[in-house]
């Protein structure tokens, strides 16, 4: 089976992820070591502090910096993780911010909404106005969702995709919480896996195989298959 990570923060000199060459080689080296050869580079766009021209052409010289150093046996597709507001709806045409050539765009809001009719309505024009399919992640940090798995079910109604982070479903992860992630995959309302991984004291990728055996012990092969078909699927129509 082919493993993904579909959220990181490994593009060097860019976010509050890797700050060199060398500590981005380093966490691709160590997914490499989880069996994870696919990996999608996923820098903040904070909509409300960058335009999205200067976002493109700062993102588009680390890249091209970056580039070279790529190992041959990693496949990358580069995307954003994009803090969602007001702002980024002055563009007519998002689709530099999705998951390379794909549809789907990694997207996140505040932590503390309750995914109101405000929030659902951006939703919606990511979707009808734009053509996009909106990737929610980690989403273990909206209370609100995590309360209420009907939104989350809602949601992904609509078309919204889910990622989790592996964090969560590690030895260290708190109990309960760990219980009630592993209960949102059973039931399918999880689509997704991501190390959101910033640098080896910042979610580190070593915790990757760690958390897909747990959530194979506990919610069964076919989810975790499930969840690396959906991966596998946008990072095949992202290259």
């Amino acid at each position: 089976m082919e493993l993904y990570d579909m959220h990181t923060h490994i593009l060097p000199a860019f976010d509050d992820g890797a700050k060199t060459v060398e500590d981005s080689l380093k966490l691709i080296s160590q997914l490499k070591k989880q069996g994870v050869r696919n990996i999608c580079l996923t820098p903040h766009f904070y909509t409300n502090e960058m335009s999205y021209e200067d976002y493109l052409r700062k993102r588009r010289r680390a890249f091209e910096k970056f580039v070279p150093y790529i190992p041959e046996d990693v496949n990358i597709v580069l995307g954003c993780e994009v803090y969602i507001t007001d702002y980024i709806f002055n563009n007519k045409d998002l689709s530099q911010i999705t998951y390379g050539n794909s549809r789907y765009i990694l997207t996140e809001f505040p932590y503390s909404t309750h995914f109101s009719e405000k929030t659902i309505q951006r939703v919606y024009m990511l979707i009808q106005n734009y053509g996009l399919i909106p990737v929610l992640p980690h989403v273990e940090r909206y209370a609100f969702l995590i309360d209420h798995p009907d939104v989350i079910a809602q949601l992904k109604d609509i078309g919204v995709v889910i990622q989790t982070n592996v964090s969560k479903y590690t030895k260290d992860a708190p109990f309960f919480k760990k219980m009630r992630m592993l209960k949102l995959i059973k039931r399918g309302l999880i689509d997704l896996v991501g190390t959101d991984t910033h640098s080896m004291d910042h979610n580190p990728p070593t915790e990757y195989r760690e958390a897909l055996q747990t959530i194979a012990q506990k919610c069964g092969s076919r989810e975790l298959k499930r969840m690396m078909g959906t991966a596998e699927k946008i990072f095949n129509e992202s290259l």
